[in-house]
């Protein structure tokens, strides 16, 4: 047999094993044995054969439009705790509605269900600028949604610009105010870097205005990315669904969308130390590096040369005073000659006479070109009438052999010897008679 448990060792197991999984519950029933108790609400939630005691602490009566009464049928939203020093179970009460609200449940189940076919959840969700410079907050002026965002940036982030467009948040005004409201604070001008659009908690009916389609498509439509803050932690709006990032609450959707100045500071001091940190030990490296070199002997050599040179150029300097006041003329001079003969200076000299040679190549080249071109004339004069050509354009006619020699007498062919006969315009083969 096991060690048996003690009664609040019991308890305390059967505590971490019901609250979580019913950490947000709906439940409905009536209401009777409503009492009030110091500045807490009680009442027992029932129906045939079961019961089930309620509390509404103070802190969240504000959300609640009226007392529970007795004989109420309503439907009522909260989290299951167990009390182990009273071994009792109590679910606090955070929203309470009539139970005709059920409509409303259905209508928003309908709504996101026609929405999500249409894709308006689909879209991917963008990330939040890590250090903005200034916010766009859509909310009610003088609601605790609105004093919770201003409280949380300003102990987070002061530096950080707000910019407030009031809509209502909620009747029939709330729709149309915070469509224009959004339209106007995404605009460029403004310069804001997100949008926090936020609302305190309340019922469905108060939430209602946040299910509207048509607000739900423009908060998925924003330009800049928004974080949305309606209701409290049970609560879920449609806008919800369609924002970049889902708050519990407004002061958490601040806290989303500002970075925190103590987080900031404290990782700032860390890359500090690290830096310096990092920076020592470099220092330490080179300053061991230092100490070997100083302790080398290449180290010691370079003194050792500038003192060489020193005195090399003190001997040089007592010589020249040696030399007494002659020898200053004496190094102009040399320095004189040593100009003369400097190569630039005779290259100088060369390119100049190179230009002149080139002066005068010129016109003698020219001139002796003139005189070859007209004694070539004179040659192909006299060369004119001794071409071969010249008797047979005449009327002549070249008379050759069978072995091509020119005959230029009648005894150098015989009777009957082939010849060819040449003529301007061509050759003809001919016999001679005998």
């Amino acid at each position: 047999m096991d060690a048996p448990l003690s009664v609040k060792r019991l308890l305390e197991q059967i505590k971490t094993r019901i609250e979580p999984p019913f950490a947000a519950v709906c439940v409905q029933g009536e209401v009777s044995n409503a009492r009030t108790s110091g500045r807490h609400w009680y009442f027992t939630l029932k129906e045939e054969g079961a019961a089930l005691s309620c509390a509404v602490w103070a802190s969240q009566q504000r959300f609640l439009k009226a007392a529970p009464r007795d004989g109420d049928r309503v439907v009522v939203k909260g989290s299951l705790n167990l009390y182990v020093a009273g071994g009792s179970l109590t679910l606090a009460v955070t929203h309470c509605e009539p139970a005709g609200k059920g409509d409303l449940q259905a209508r928003l189940r309908q709504l996101e269900a026609d929405l999500r076919a249409q894709g308006v959840f689909d879209r991917p969700r963008r990330p939040l600028p890590a250090s903005p410079r200034k916010l766009g907050i859509v909310a009610a002026l003088g609601g605790a949604a609105l004093r919770d965002v201003l409280e949380v940036t300003l102990r987070r982030a002061p530096g950080v610009d707000l910019l407030i467009a009031p809509a209502a948040a909620q009747g029939d005004r709330s729709v149309p105010e915070n469509l224009l409201a959004l339209q106007e604070i995404q605009d460029a001008f403004w310069g804001c870097d997100a949008i926090l659009l936020v609302r305190g908690g309340g019922s469905l009916e108060d939430l209602w205005s946040y299910n509207d389609p048509e607000l739900v498509k423009a908060v998925a439509a924003c330009r800049l990315p928004i974080v949305t803050g309606v209701g409290h932690e049970i609560d879920t709006t449609l806008v919800d669904l369609a924002a970049d990032r889902r708050a519990a609450t407004p002061s958490q959707a601040a806290e989303f969308a500002t970075p925190d100045r103590a987080a900031l500071a404290s990782e700032l001091r860390r890359r500090t130390e690290a830096l310096v940190a990092r920076m020592a030990w470099r220092l330490r490296g080179l300053e061991s590096t230092l100490n070997l070199l100083a302790d080398s002997r290449g180290m010691h050599a370079v003194p050792d040369r500038l003192r060489r040179a020193g005195e090399r150029l003190a001997a040089l300097r007592h010589r020249l005073q040696l030399a007494g006041p002659g020898a200053f003329p004496r190094f102009q001079a040399l320095v004189q000659r040593l100009h003369l003969a400097h190569p630039q200076r005779r290259l100088d000299q060369a390119g100049a006479r190179l230009d002149l040679l080139r002066q005068r190549l010129a016109p003698a080249a020219d001139g002796g070109l003139r005189r070859r071109s007209h004694r070539l004339e004179v040659l192909e004069a006299r060369l004119g009438p001794m071409d071969p050509r010249g008797p047979l354009d005449r009327g002549f006619a070249l008379v050759k052999d069978a072995q091509g020699r020119v005959l230029t007498r009648a005894a150098q062919a015989g009777p009957g010897a082939r010849v060819e006969l040449q003529w301007q315009d061509g050759a003809r083969g001919a016999r001679l008679d005998p």
